[in-house]
């Protein structure tokens, strides 16, 4: 498994990485560049206090949106039909076919706060939502959502947004809601996966507002505590050398998934808003150009991150030469991709956790 040395802990102080041998690998040795470049080390910090939120978010909206489920079915009219029904939704188009959906559709309005703006209605199945309360919440979210199963699946954006859009959600400032959202869509626009330290610091209070707002969710106010200890840390990373081993010098035990771990999810998300802007535009925008261009270059000047993001770098390829045509929500080489790379950062997260 690739990088997989980069989460051995030997038994040194601090939070250190071996590589046995006199070479550090590949991407333990890519990575200590990338940390030592101030913006890009701004990017990460920011990034992964945006993993950080989901797990808190993530229990706090499941039980929400199952009351919330509750509530809506109880206001549908008529018996509870013996069969799913074969109405579908695509895109931002859904008619619906049968009685129930009908009403179901109407109460989804009633409680949505953008119901005169775009919503997406393809990522639901609109049959199951007199079953399934994860398929009414996803109408309530940004594209991209029709594979995602439960809270559990959806990054912080996802999750941000569900609380943004639904009124069912008593907040007193969803200003603060949606300052966090326009701070993850400009990180994950950030072509080049830089940002300012002014920037770092404006996030910083944004994300202090933000958990201040949601201290009755269980979590939420340590996870935030951590977030300004990341935020204010030192993320430098040094190696040094005893008895013919190298060593990473990296940052502290307040981590709770390694740096490549947050890398590896980072630039996977940055593929999928990729992915989601070409199938909607059926091919590169001048902005989608520009973008994938930078990608392109930053990965091909760091081995390990290509050779991770492989399958993505050739989708590339292929969108360059010939425009995707459109087609429903589902999986791609481009998403499946990111998923499987993310389930290997997982996986070598747990390792890290299991050895600290």
């Amino acid at each position: 498994m690739y990088g997989e040395r980069l989460y051995t802990r030997e038994a040194l102080p601090g939070n250190n990485w071996a590589s046995p041998g006199c070479e550090v690998n590949m991407a333990q040795s890519g990575l200590l560049a990338r940390l030592n470049c101030r913006e890009y080390k701004n990017w990460m910090k920011a990034g992964h206090c945006l993993l950080m939120l989901q797990c808190p978010l993530q229990g706090y909206i499941q039980r929400e949106m199952l009351a919330f489920h509750q509530l809506l079915a109880a206001r549908i009219r008529g018996p509870t039909p013996r069969r799913r029904c074969q109405c579908r939704a695509k895109g931002k188009e859904f008619q619906p076919g049968c009685p129930v959906c009908v009403q179901w559709k109407e109460l989804i309005l009633a409680h949505h706060n953008n119901r005169d703006g775009e919503i997406h209605w393809g990522n639901s199945n609109p049959s199951l939502w007199p079953t399934d309360y994860w398929e009414v919440a996803k109408v309530y979210m940004p594209r991209g959502q029709a594979q995602k199963r439960s809270p559990q699946n959806c990054d912080a954006a996802a999750l941000l947004n569900l609380i943004n859009t639904c009124d069912y959600f008593r907040i007193r400032n969803r200003l603060r809601v949606r300052e966090i959202i326009k701070c993850r869509n400009e990180l994950m626009h950030s072509s080049d996966m830089m940002v300012s330290s002014p920037w770092l610091e404006a996030f910083g209070q944004k994300m202090h507002d933000l958990t201040a707002e949601f201290t009755h969710v269980p979590g939420i106010v340590r996870e935030g505590e951590r977030m300004q200890e990341i935020l204010l840390s030192d993320w430098n990373v040094d190696k040094f050398e005893i008895d013919g081993i190298i060593y990473a010098q990296g940052p502290s035990d307040i981590f709770d998934l390694p740096p490549y771990a947050v890398e590896i999810r980072l630039i996977a998300q940055l593929f999928q808003e990729l992915y989601l802007d070409v199938e909607e535009q059926g091919s590169l925008t001048e902005e989608n150009e520009n973008q994938a261009s930078k990608m392109k270059k930053f990965l091909s000047q760091n081995e390990d991150l290509k050779f991770a993001f492989q399958v993505d770098l050739e989708w590339l390829e292929s969108v360059w030469k010939n425009p995707v045509p459109l087609h429903g929500e589902g999986w791609t080489p481009t998403l499946l991709s990111a998923a499987v790379f993310v389930a290997i950062s997982l996986a070598l997260t747990a390792i890290f956790l299991h050895l600290k």
